[in-house]
């Protein structure tokens, strides 16, 4: 699962960076799966309506001396019983979608607003909304939570996500200050420091980019995309020593982390390392990055040290 890059305006996104809150790509185009009692309902209703439309046909050619029900009723019967079927079909299709991102966004959510289903199919409408780019409805749903959000569980919830939602709309002041605020409130985690540290390297501000980076380690010392986020900000600033350090220190954590290796990859080709860089080629491509997806990113770093 993906999330589209934020901080990365008006170029290519960097093929290997990964922010920590991540958006699902093609969310809610893969196969959708009815519960039982939508099964069921769905299976009476179509019976049913089949069986109206056939019973309109018979007695129409075939026995019109059939009158107990007319067909203006028939027609009724069976245009309320198609309406039935389209809501059965449209209820499951959203409540398909909202339990995806409930489970997408599990480890960000987790028991946010467990004590109110409203609540919670108002937050899970919002990040629907922030997936399908519909920023302004999905501020709206947001904003109206805070008031509610009893936890700091939910408060975290809500927050990271009107931060996700300004900072993707290109509203980095917005973005700093929410999380900022979180911070100031004792609610930050690694996710919002590595974050920040995103957002500062946008705006050019690399001394708050790499405090935030060293915060996100400390608060979190066992997350790896925390030293792998911090890596690619050292590496993008040209302090290919210190990024290999820290790109190395996430393997300790996760030794099949595919970005870090790439990233251990692109150092050594830059630096001309070539024992190492091939070690890690190999290392790249046994964990799902292919050769062609490797000279890709080469190529843009490359492209980028050029400028």
């Amino acid at each position: 699962i993906t999330k589209l890059q934020s901080g990365c305006r008006g170029q290519a996104a960097p093929p290997f960076k990964q922010l920590l809150c991540p958006r699902p790509t093609g969310a809610v185009k893969g196969k959708k799966i009815m519960n039982k009692v939508t099964k069921v309902l769905f299976i009476i209703y179509s019976f049913i309506f089949v069986a109206l439309i056939g019973f309109l046909i018979y007695i129409n050619f075939f026995d019109s001396k059939i009158d107990f029900i007319s067909n203006r009723h028939l027609v009724v019967l069976i245009f309320a019983f198609l309406l039935g079927i389209v809501k059965v079909l449209t209820k499951n299709q959203n409540k398909h979608n909202l339990n995806f991102y409930k489970k997408v966004y599990s480890h960000i959510i987790k028991d946010s607003f467990s004590e109110n289903k409203k609540q919670l199919t108002q937050f899970l409408k919002a990040v629907k909304f922030y997936n399908d780019n519909k920023f302004s409805k999905a501020l709206e749903l947001l904003s109206d939570l805070e008031s509610e959000c009893n936890t700091n569980s939910e408060k975290y919830s809500v927050y990271l996500f009107e931060a996700l939602i300004h900072s993707d709309s290109e509203n980095d002041d917005e973005a700093i200050e929410i999380y900022e605020n979180m911070i100031n409130h004792g609610i930050a985690d690694s996710r919002v420091f590595s974050n920040l540290l995103n957002i500062y390297k946008e705006k050019g501000d690399f001394e708050k980019a790499y405090d935030a980076g060293i915060q996100a380690i400390h608060t979190d010392p066992k997350n790896c995309n925390a030293y792998n986020n911090f890596a690619y900000f050292l590496f993008s600033d040209g302090n290919y020593e210190e990024a290999e350090e820290y790109a190395k220190k996430a393997l300790e954590i996760k030794n099949n982390f595919v970005e870090s290796i790439t990233l251990l990859y692109l150092i050594y080709t830059i630096e001309g390392r070539s024992k190492e860089a091939e070690t890690f080629e190999r290392k790249a491509v046994s964990n799902g990055r292919s050769k062609k997806e490797l000279e890709e990113i080469l190529e843009y770093y490359i492209g980028e040290s050029k400028r």
